[in-house]
């Protein structure tokens, strides 16, 4: 009796993971990129991946990632090669996970006035061109688009939405909300608190022009003649 019971206890984890095809990477560096990643993939040989996502959250990451896989067969294998892993020297976790929640994860979405803005929550941050978008922090709360664009007007950008080419991303509030259509019972909806920093999202005309943004822009100020170092910049690309 006490072997049927280790047997069936050693099986509970494989029930569960039935038809996953998702991998969740956790406890990574924030400063993991996504070749770290792929170069995980192919240092620990694993089987099938078709994507590499990094998780994030109002476009900065959380230390999480996703792997798809190409099959389900290819799950426990793969767990099984993770399980001593490390990125830049750091053991991480891994465990099977369901297909990640997009959720308001940064899709193009309107709000009541018909605003489109970001949230920049999820796999991608939500959106669909890769590597060539870069967020910005740190820039003076009532700041406009317009004057972010101004701001940027050494780079080449692309509009956001057809007007603009640099767009806010919005502060998002979690409300508990009975309808059951929602899963856990959870929405989120954009709040108009104030901040005395804002951020912003753009879209450069390439990868290159993206990085090149990134390196001439992340820890300098923000009109420092006007403001002296009270609005310092940070910028990342977004993978």
């Amino acid at each position: 009796m006490f072997t049927t019971a280790i047997r069936r206890t050693s099986a509970l984890p494989r029930l569960v993971d039935e038809g996953r095809t998702h991998i969740q990477l956790r406890e990574l560096p924030r400063s993991a990129l996504l070749t770290d990643l792929r170069r995980l993939c192919t240092r620990n040989q694993l089987l099938g991946v078709t994507d590499v996502a990094i998780d994030y959250h109002r476009f900065l990451p959380t230390g999480r990632a996703y792997l798809t896989l190409a099959h389900t067969e290819h799950l426990h294998k793969n767990m099984q090669a993770l399980d001593k892993a490390s990125v830049g020297s750091l053991p991480i976790h891994a465990v099977s996970s369901p297909p990640p929640r997009s959720g308001h994860s940064g899709r193009l979405d309107k709000t009541r006035t018909q605003r489109k803005v970001f949230s920049g929550n999820g796999p991608h941050g939500g959106i669909l061109s890769r590597m060539k978008h870069v967020v910005i922090w740190g820039l003076p709360g009532k700041i406009s688009g317009e004057a972010v664009e101004n701001y940027l007007r050494d780079f080449r950008l692309d509009n956001m939405d057809g007007k603009s080419a640099a767009v806010k991303v919005e502060l998002y509030v979690s409300f508990y909300d009975c309808k059951p259509r929602l899963r856990h019972g959870f929405t989120y909806r954009a709040t108009n608190t104030f901040s005395l920093y804002s951020r912003y999202l753009v879209r450069p005309t390439s990868t290159a022009e993206a990085h090149r943004l990134v390196r001439q822009l992340h820890m300098t100020y923000y009109e420092p003649e006007r403001w002296g170092r009270r609005y310092q910049l940070r910028a990342r690309v977004v993978y």
